[in-house]
Order: structure tokens, then C-alpha cells, then sequence
């Protein structure tokens, strides 16, 4: 969750309402007139009528608004907590301070699983704690993705307890950041590929690493099977397709918006020279005139050549680039030379790039490596672990595919059928954290990905043995 103008503006009611219920105000803000406590030359006296006027902040009563007047760190979360609809989260609570059924609970727990609030270390989270200038700072940017409380005279950002006046003050900031924000910027990357064995998979998966793009499978609706692919079988699916300039393989599934992409790297591998027809049927499928599409495809020998001006035609109004040839087990340095190459200019949007992402710090021995996370709640529950310090597992190898340990706690699971990848990072049954270095399909919990190694140097680093590996966050 980031908050953005949009959302704040659609929600403002459900703000006042939360505002009112967690503050535990008695009566609602007058109509008429302002508040006795408030001087119309405070420096928070435009803030407190903003809020009052557009329904964000009711005063303690009908003439008081109690500028001076502080918010607990429970109130607080319940505010944003039902701002954004009270959603229902899957996080495991690990404050021992915060009991099942309370008022706050699930605004707790679901602040807690957003990363806007933490606790003070030991289980504890201190509800009725007032939230000081340092945590209302935090917590806003995080909110809004935008410092709101830096211009607050005598705003230090100290540890001392904010006030209902700079509480005010950081929602007018919020919704005047709204009112004067640009447009939502489209131009977004999409990775579209089919991969039948991997192996363009695994360039799609550099290529969204590179650019932190977006990626969809090209996905038949009747899978392919072994059989289907002889080559030595002139009546083979496959063969009879590639025979075939009209076949258009039926897709399963479709991308919701096309629309907000501008530049769309299109991956498959070579089949008898050319692209699987698949692939024509997802260029026919979508309105692509202006975009920007560049091909890229996985082969042992054959180049891209003529598969990718065989597609040129089929979606004649976009703008098409030269297209790229790779192995199946390119590295990530390889598909980044290509990409430098290109002359794009993108704007990359992985969670990696995010000003106030965590990035989980994974040794070997004496090898540093870096991952990006899910955004999950299992992924949420473990940065909250590591949150009060580095945790060190002894994995060892299972099945010639991966590095399986105990993680010593219990997170929540977000299975789903997945296929690894090497580098791929895997939460099972709660507890285990596994380290992919080669494929698998089962239900499991995504919880990351190990970015800028190849699949061939991860397997090398895990050896065949036991292995120590210590998990840790950095800013």
C-alpha cells in the first residue's frame, strides 16, 4: 500500500469517520463558527478550519478543539486503518500488548503489516503510548510517499509527543499535495512472454528486475506437451502450426489494461525458425498502434532475424526496435548490456528503487547478496522479524533444487502454484525458509528474489553441502 491523491480524495469521508470513532470525541465540530482555543493567527489555524471544513478532524467538542491535545499510537492506526476501508489482513500479531478483539486489533495488525507503524522491540507495541513528532513524521511519509510535516514551526521531529494541531496540520499537507499532484504518470514497461521450457522466462525475469517492469505469461489454453513439440513428427502439434501462417493458438487469460503501457518487450523462443504462432495471436489481440515493442528470444544457434520481421507485420502501426537473441541461461549482466543498448528511455519502478524499501541482506559465508521482497504478507511478517535483528539459519540441500532451513518463527502463508527459478526466495509450511537454485512447481509462498545472479553462479555459492545463511535489512 502507498497512498496516493486519488485514493485520499476518494476517501475522505471514511477518514473523517475514523477520525471521529479513534479519537473517541464526543461531540462533532460546530457548523458555525471556529474554536474558542484557536487563535486566527496560530500557525495551525488554517489547518484545523481545512479539516474541519472538508470533514478530516472534529473537535473534542462543539468550541474545542484542543490544539495541544495528543493521539495515541493505537488512535493513530485505527485512523489510517479504517481511511483505507479497514481492510482484513492475514499478518501474524506479534504484540504481545495488542489482545485479540480490542478496538484497535485489527488496525494494528494491518499497520503493522503496511510497514507504517513498528513495535518497540521485545513483542511490545505501546497502543496507548502517544505517537511523538518522529513517528508522525515517519508514518506520514510512508503514508504519502512525501515528507508533509517539515515546515511545522517547531516541528523537530524529536521524540516528544505530537500534537492534534501538527496531526491537522499533516492532513491538510496530504490533501493539498493531492489537489496540486500531476496526473498519474502512465508509460509503464510490460514483459509479455511465452516459455514453454524456462528458459525465456528466465530473460523475462532479468529484464523485470532491470527495468521493474511488469510481466505477463503468454499462456496457452491447451498446454503444450512433449509430444506436441517432436520435431521429428511431421503431424506434431507444433509442426502442424508452424506449418500453418493462419494458426492462431488459443490464449488463456488477458492483460486488464493494456492501455497503460507504452513499451512492451515481447519474448519467445525459436521454433523452426520462427516465432510459435502463440505469439500472433497475443500481438492480434490487443490494440498496440504507438506502443513501442521490442522482441527478444531464446535459441541454442538460430538469431532472432526473420521471426521478429515475420511479426512486424501484424502490428504495423507500433514502433518496433531490434530485437535480441539469448541462451536460456543468460545472466542478468547480459540482458542488461542489451537493455543499456537500446537507447530507452524508461522510468524503472522496482520495489528496489523505492526510497524507503527495505532490501534484505542474504550472506553465505563470506558472499553478500541482496533480494527484493514480496509485497505480501508473508513477506511483511518477515521484514517485521528482521526488524529486531538479523536471523542466521543452517539450510541444507533438498532434491538437488534448492536450500531449506528453519526459520525459527511462524509466518503467514500466500500459497499459490509457483515454478521457481533459481534465486527465487520460498516460505514453506510457515516456518521453512528455501533458497531455489533450480526449478519446481508446488503451492508455496513467494517472499522475495535474490537479484543479479545467474542461476549456474547461485548454484556454485550453495555447493552441494550445508550451508549458514544470515537474513538481514538495509535502507
Amino acid at each position: 500500500m502507498r497512498m496516493t491523491g486519488k485514493r485520499f480524495a476518494a476517501l475522505m469521508p471514511a477518514l473523517a469517520a475514523a477520525l471521529v470513532f479513534a479519537l473517541a470525541l464526543p461531540a462533532a465540530a460546530a457548523e458555525t463558527g471556529g474554536f474558542s482555543d484557536v487563535e486566527k493567527d496560530a500557525w495551525y489555524a488554517e489547518a484545523v478550519r481545512f479539516c474541519r471544513e472538508k470533514g478530516l478532524m472534529s473537535g473534542v467538542s462543539d468550541t474545542q478543539f484542543e490544539p495541544e491535545g495528543t493521539l495515541t499510537r493505537a488512535q493513530l492506526a485505527a485512523i489510517l486503518w479504517r481511511q483505507e476501508g479497514s481492510p482484513v489482513v492475514n499478518y501474524l500479531m506479534r504484540f504481545s500488548d495488542v489482545p485479540d478483539g480490542e478496538w484497535y486489533t485489527e488496525a494494528v495488525r494491518w499497520a503493522a503489516s503496511e510497514r507504517l507503524v513498528n513495535g518497540y522491540g521485545s513483542g511490545l507495541f505501546g497502543g496507548g503510548d502517544a505517537v511523538t513528532q518522529e513517528q508522525l513524521a515517519l508514518i506520514f511519509r510512508r503514508f504519502t510517499e512525501a515528507d508533509v510535516t517539515g515546515e511545522m514551526p517547531g516541528f523537530t521531529g524529536d521524540a516528544v509527543p505530537a500534537t492534534r494541531a501538527q496531526a491537522a496540520a499533516a492532513l491538510m499537507a496530504c490533501a493539498r499535495r493531492h489537489e496540486t499532484a500531476p496526473a498519474p504518470e502512465e508509460g509503464r514497461i510490460l514483459i509479455a512472454y511465452f516459455s514453454n521450457t524456462g528458459n525465456t522466462e528466465n530473460i523475462a525475469g532479468h529484464l523485470a528486475e532491470i527495468l521493474g517492469a511488469d510481466t505477463w505469461e503468454i499462456t496457452a489454453e491447451t498446454a503444450y506437451s512433449a509430444a506436441d513439440l517432436n520435431y521429428n513428427d511431421s503431424n506434431s502439434r507444433a509442426n502442424r502450426e508452424q506449418n500453418d501462417p493462419d494458426a492462431r493458438p488459443a490464449i488463456s487469460g488477458s492483460i486488464a489494461d493494456m492501455g497503460r503501457y507504452d513499451v512492451v518487450f515481447l519474448g519467445y523462443p525459436i521454433w523452426w525458425g520462427q516465432a510459435p504462432r502463440i505469439v500472433s495471436t497475443f500481438l492480434e489481440g490487443y490494440d498496440l498502434a504507438g506502443k513501442t515493442i521490442v522482441p527478444f528470444c531464446t535459441s541454442g544457434s538460430s538469431g532472432i532475424g526473420t521471426s521478429a520481421e515475420a511479426l512486424h507485420g501484424l502490428t504495423d502501426s507500433a514502433e518496433w526496435l531490434d530485437g535480441g537473441r539469448f541462451s536460456g541461461g543468460a545472466s542478468r549482466g547480459e540482458v542488461e548490456e542489451w537493455v543499456n543498448g537500446l537507447g530507452l528511455t524508461v522510468r524503472k519502478e522496482s520495489a528496489a528503487m523505492e526510497g524507503d524499501a527495505d532490501v534484505l541482506h542474504i550472506t553465505i559465508d563470506d558472499t553478500a547478496l541482496t533480494a527484493s521482497l514480496e509485497d505480501n504478507s508473508s513477506a511483511a511478517a518477515l521484514r517485521e522479524l528482521l526488524a529486531e535483528g538479523p536471523v542466521t539459519i543452517d539450510m541444507q540441500d533438498y532434491a538437488g533444487m534448492e536450500k531449506v532451513g528453519a526459520l525459527g518463527a511462524e509466518l503467514p502463508e500466500n500459497n499459490e502454484d509457483v515454478t521457481t527459478r533459481a534465486g527465487d526466495l520460498i516460505l514453506y509450511q510457515g516456518d521453512r525458509f528455501v533458497i531455489y537454485y533450480a526449478p519446481n512447481t508446488w503451492s508455496l509462498t513467494r517472499l522475495g528474489r535474490i537479484e543479479g545472479v545467474s542461476a549456474e553462479e547461485l548454484r556454485e555459492l550453495l555447493g552441494g553441502g550445508d550451508v549458514r545463511v544470515t537474513l538481514s535489512l538495509g535502507q
